[in-house]
């Protein structure tokens, strides 16, 4: 084969991995937002646009290294075909067990920190409490002659 066919070839599945690279990290993202549920939608947002920044850094190198920067009609539509065969082959399966696989080992975790966040409220509002009387009793106190010793 001719070496243009070899290069083309590889540069289309290095394309391919890529493209399925992308939608395996949006996946990520994905379950991320499933598990950690977000208040505000603009938190989206920018983890959209951090996503789509790093892509198109990704793409650029891409392009850059392999065919010093011209942008050829094969590649983008192979990282479009990988990140399609990833989604539909894996993606689909991989958000919907890895959400559920998650929310599994961090449900007792969560519990876990709300029992000790409760235990360590509920010592400081003891010492709080102790310190309040001792101090109460301080000045409470009365000196052996029967005055009052905070005078």
């Amino acid at each position: 084969m001719s070496s243009l066919i070899i290069w083309e070839q590889s540069t289309f599945f290095a394309a391919l991995f890529m493209g399925m690279m992308f939608a395996f990290i949006y996946d990520c993202i994905r379950v991320f937002r499933r598990v950690f549920k977000h208040k505000h939608v603009y938190t989206m947002a920018v983890e959209d646009i951090l996503f789509w920044f790093y892509v198109s850094i990704r793409v650029f190198t891409c392009l850059y290294e392999r065919n010093n920067g011209i942008i050829r009609g094969f590649i983008v539509i192979s990282q479009i075909f990988g990140a399609l065969i990833y989604r539909y082959a894996f993606g689909k399966l991989f958000v919907k067990y890895m959400t559920g696989l998650l929310i599994f080992i961090l449900k007792p975790l969560k519990k876990l920190f709300l029992l000790i966040k409760i235990k360590v409220h509920e010592l400081d509002v003891h010492v709080k409490s102790s310190r309040a009387s001792r101090e109460k009793r301080k000045k409470c106190s009365l000196n052996p002659d029967g005055k009052n010793s905070s005078v």
